[in-house]
């Protein structure tokens, strides 16, 4: 007997919609207002009395009064980035679902797209850990021999990171090696090929990548926003990151 194919109301499809932009932008980076109202933006399409999206740093809220009753989602968001690309999207498709420019299921379809959309390969991904690291210590005043030197320890740490992140590791232990590894490779040209090199500025410029600078940013647009439990968990993601760095650049210095 075939099984009978239940389709999804207009209000449901919305709040799914509606979701899955809010993952996908928190995921991504996004501040706590910036999801809240690309959601909120989605869920006027329904047309419904009343809804609302509620955003923490780890997780999000939905509801929505509809007609065959209150929809209610939640989703746990364990793992972050920073993929400025993705929110500019989603923030698109908002707004032009808004502007009656496309329908529900078009949105859904296109936020489904953004989800998985990669900007960068991962070949280039590596280089830019090269690039900050090179153009870093350049900046802060190294010389040539730093400056290359630094960008083979940015090269060591995204050869790291490459290794270790099928694995699954957290953030503080992929974050502690690769520093790790790359604190190592300077520490190791300036002890056994290259004594004249700078070895703050190279260790300074190879960190760079792995700043939490906009992670910083964000925190705190949140706490100015008033989301003050986002502000004040997101900072103490910042405050994490830094730590292992720390340990790593320590531990480099302890081997060697």
């Amino acid at each position: 007997m075939a099984e009978k194919k239940v389709s999804k109301s207009l209000e449901r499809v919305v709040a799914e919609t509606a979701m899955l932009a809010g993952e996908t932008m928190l995921i991504a980076g996004a501040e706590i207002s910036r999801v809240e109202d690309t959601m909120n933006r989605i869920l006027d399409y329904s047309k419904c009395e009343s809804h609302t999206a509620f955003v923490l740093a780890t997780g999000i809220t939905l509801t929505l009064d509809s007609e065959e009753g209150l929809i209610t989602m939640s989703k746990r968001v364990p793992d972050r980035t920073t993929n400025i690309n993705r929110i500019y999207l989603i923030n698109n498709v908002s707004r032009a679902l808004s502007a009656g420019k496309m329908d529900i299921y078009e949105a859904y379809s296109e936020i489904k797209k953004i989800k998985n959309v990669r900007q960068f390969t991962g070949i280039l991904y590596g280089l830019s850990f090269v690039g900050v690291a090179l153009f870093f210590t350049m900046m802060l005043g190294g010389d040539f021999t730093d400056c290359m030197v630094a960008g083979i320890a940015g090269l060591a740490m995204a050869v790291t990171q490459w290794v270790l992140t099928p694995f699954g590791f957290n953030s503080f232990f992929l974050n502690m090696i690769s520093t790790l590894s790359m604190a190592l490779t300077a520490v190791g040209f300036k002890k056994f090929f290259l004594p004249g090199i700078n070895i703050d500025l190279v260790i300074i410029g190879g960190i760079m990548p792995i700043v939490p600078g906009v992670v910083f940013t964000t925190a705190m647009r949140d706490t100015l926003n008033g989301d003050y439990t986002a502000g004040v968990s997101r900072m103490l993601e910042t405050g994490v990151v830094a730590f292992a760095v720390a340990v790593g650049v320590a531990l480099a210095y302890v081997i060697l």
